[in-house]
């Protein structure tokens, strides 16, 4: 503790030394903090533990080189390039490689399902190993690689985003908060160029017509890929909800996407769910 603060009590001077280790890397470092009202406030000594912690790693990460993973892995030479490698020595490779990289802080995520475990060997083997990162050696770090980052599985993603982001916030009894993933224009049935918020709204106010909404089935049945434009369609049973009665709707949908090349995101620009009257 500092001298500066033999007035305080301890407790009271490790509040003044934290206060002091945020404004150091507020200035230097860019650091921002902000709290979250609900949420119980952390005590002086957790937070001066979290902000050591800070302050080691950008200590090291000043004093870090940059290196491939190659070479933080120590440069192994018991993984053989993929076209090496026998079908059914692949898996059993994978997992001592994964534990490799486990071992030396860093780890690989894989969403899309259709990706074989050959094709994550031959990712890592070659891709992930001559990819150059600061090597940052400290307890408890772990370095995330995400595969689908690096090869997007798009029919995929826009499957589970027409399904998980799209079609369950309007079939759902809440109101419709998230847009993110949507054109500024959009169509929504036969509602043309309608923006976001009437887009919203006109959600909205058709929820509001039920008490509860349920859906019981939201299949995926195809996905079309042309150049920068992307159409996912299915079918959907839904279950409505009123004072008076309980409507079953079954009918087909499509969620339509364009590709925004610069940020290297698919926006939805169409919503069509047959028999549904906005």
């Amino acid at each position: 503790m500092r001298e500066d603060y033999r007035h305080l009590n301890q407790r009271e001077a490790l509040k003044v030394e934290n206060e002091v280790i945020k404004m150091k890397l507020m200035l230097e470092h860019g650091a921002e903090f902000s709290g979250n009202e609900s949420a119980p406030p952390l005590s002086p000594e957790t937070e001066h533990q979290f902000l050591q912690y800070i302050l080691e790693v950008e200590r090291k990460e000043s004093m870090a080189r940059e290196v491939t993973v190659f070479e933080i892995l120590g440069s192994p030479s018991e993984f053989p390039a993929s076209g090496l490698v026998n079908e059914d020595r692949v898996k059993d490779l994978l997992q001592r490689l994964l534990q490799r990289m486990k071992q030396h802080g860093i780890e690989l995520t894989v969403f899309s399902p259709n990706v074989t475990p050959r094709d994550i060997y031959a990712f890592i083997t070659t891709e992930l190993f001559a990819h150059r990162m600061l090597h940052i050696q400290m307890p408890g770090m772990v370095t995330c690689f995400i595969y689908d980052e690096f090869h997007p599985d798009y029919p995929y993603e826009n499957s589970r985003t027409a399904v998980n982001e799209c079609l369950k916030e309007i079939f759902s009894s809440r109101d419709l908060q998230w847009v993110f993933q949507y054109e500024q224009i959009l169509q929504l049935n036969a509602y043309e160029n309608l923006t976001i918020d009437q887009f919203r709204r006109t959600v909205n106010a058709f929820k509001k017509r039920y008490r509860n909404i349920e859906p019981l089935v939201l299949d995926v049945s195809d996905c079309r890929l042309l150049d920068e434009h992307c159409e996912v369609t299915g079918r959907f049973e839904v279950c409505f909800s009123s004072a008076d009665e309980h409507l079953l709707k079954t009918g087909t949908w499509k969620v339509a996407y364009h590709y925004w090349k610069e940020m290297d995101i698919w926006m939805i620009y169409e919503v069509y769910l047959e028999g549904i009257d906005f």
